[in-house]
């Protein structure tokens, strides 16, 4: 069920009217979000909810066995956790990377000169793999660190695992945020209402207006056949992957948080807007935040983090880096790709130890931001064909497309270039100016804000592709 589906909008006030109506009685409330979360992810597949509730269960099991475990027997207690870690890893391993492995494991042996044949299993990835079992492994290691509580109501955690809005593409929520707003009776006022639906109707818009329609008419023709575009047209159609991209997540995650909201939870936010970032370092501050946030919190700081001999703050970063580049897929693209982002960061990390103690890069001249700015950009922006092409001969067709001497741009269309000037325009302008047209949506009467929706679904409507185009992120 697609968020840019006319289903899930039904889908989302079914759930929502009857949830509220479920107010009073907070446990039966709790139970409806259970089974509609149930139903949301099994209108995929319905056979991985086993997997997804089993595995949960599991989780939730260890988890209270890990608190009741005394703290003087730390080995009973890293057992315990092995067992929850365990359980994730194999699961993500299993249906993510086992091909992966063996393709590997064949191209070297085939490299050292002996002939291997081995198997490439036909293995349907569950959506979100990637999202719940980084959510579900987060809560094991917050408990044995006695960070949290253990949830000791088993429809409440299997709740916490499976909540629909955030499921399938993040926001990565840890237990410590969104367990507490379980517990509690949910409650909303007008003003949240009002901002989960403007979240919901940016997210829309962010996905079909621009995404869709830069992947469809810029995007994928020019990556499927770059030899066929000149060299402007293909930085046009990097640019425009990035831009896609962004919309494409962000878009999903202003619906999730929309949706959330609704329903009477906050979730975090996983964008800020990246593209506005002066070094790579700061990027990743700002891109997917609660991915980089749980690598940062769970593997570079338990590595050292940034203390110790500057090798050893570059190891742990590289360490972090490529794990951001393998969870995103099981190619030797994307561990390159968390090289390349590694690697700009431990430069960003010289530098910066070279500035004057109590540099500050905000008091930079205007004339130096907008220098690494655009720096950086162009650095994400070329870094993203490793992520878009995805195997070393997309790559390099694309690389070397880029440097033919033809400059002409007769393929992209006006309505393209709109979107692109536009959607960076407003990307790069301050947060500030659409966070006004947010405040005054909010004050509007509930009329003029179902007159301001009706239209933007008129928009949408008109704009979108005939068959819903899936978010780029279900696929991690």
């Amino acid at each position: 069920m697609l968020f840019n589906s006319q289903l899930y909008l039904v889908f989302l006030a079914a759930v929502t009217a009857l949830a509220w109506a479920l107010a009073r009685w907070h446990g039966v409330r709790l139970l409806w979000l259970l089974l509609a979360s149930c139903v949301f992810y099994m209108a995929w597949d319905p056979r991985f909810i086993v997997l997804l509730l089993g595995a949960a269960t599991w989780d939730w099991a260890v988890a209270r066995r890990i608190e009741a475990t005394p703290v003087a027997r730390p080995g009973a207690r890293k057992a315990w956790l092995a067992c929850s870690l365990g359980l994730n890893l194999s699961v993500l391993g299993y249906f993510k990377y086992t091909n992966f492995f063996l393709q590997s494991v064949g191209e070297g042996l085939r490299a050292c000169g002996i002939e291997a044949v081995l198997p490439v299993y036909d293995i349907v990835l569950p959506v979100g793999v990637s999202f719940f079992t980084f959510q579900a492994m987060a809560y094991a290691i917050d408990v044995y660190r006695s960070e949290i509580a253990a949830e000791q109501s088993l429809s409440r955690y299997l709740l916490f695992a499976t909540f629909f809005p955030q499921m399938v593409a993040g926001p990565i929520t840890r237990a410590h945020v969104l367990m507490p707003q379980l517990r509690a009776p949910a409650r909303v006022d007008r003003a949240d209402v009002s901002d989960a639906l403007f979240r919901i109707g940016k997210g829309l818009a962010k996905k079909v207006i621009i995404a869709d329609y830069l992947a469809v008419n810029v995007v994928d023709r020019v990556f499927s056949q770059p030899h066929l575009y000149s060299s402007a047209e293909v930085w046009v159609g990097l640019y425009a992957y990035s831009l896609q991209i962004y919309a494409d997540f962000s878009g999903y995650t202003d619906i999730a948080i929309g949706s959330a909201r609704l329903l009477g939870y906050r979730l975090p936010e996983n964008f800020a807007r990246p593209y506005r970032a002066r070094s790579v370092a700061e990027f990743w501050r700002r891109w997917h935040i609660t991915l980089s946030g749980w690598l940062r919190h769970y593997v570079f700081f338990p590595l050292g983090g940034s203390k110790g001999p500057a090798w050893r703050a570059h190891r742990n970063t590289m360490i972090t880096l490529i794990l951001i580049g393998l969870w995103h897929g099981a190619s030797w693209n994307f561990v390159v790709y968390g090289v390349v982002h590694g690697l700009a960061i431990s430069v960003n990390r010289l530098l910066h130890r070279r500035k004057p103690r109590g540099w500050n890069p905000d008091a930079d001249p205007w004339p130096t931001q907008a220098w690494k700015l655009f720096a950086t950009l162009q650095f994400v922006v070329l870094a993203r064909i490793l992520f878009r092409a995805r195997q070393w001969t997309g790559a390099e067709a694309v690389w070397g497309a880029l440097w033919t001497p033809d400059w002409t741009v007769g393929r992209i269309d006006g309505l393209t270039w709109a979107i692109l000037l536009g959607g960076y325009g407003l990307h790069l302008l301050a947060p500030t100016h659409l966070e006004n047209v947010r405040v005054r949506f909010v004050a509007w009467p509930a009329w003029a804000q179902g007159v301001a929706l009706s239209a933007v679904g008129v928009v949408l409507a008109t704009v979108a592709e005939t068959d819903v185009v899936p978010f780029i992120y279900f696929q991690f």
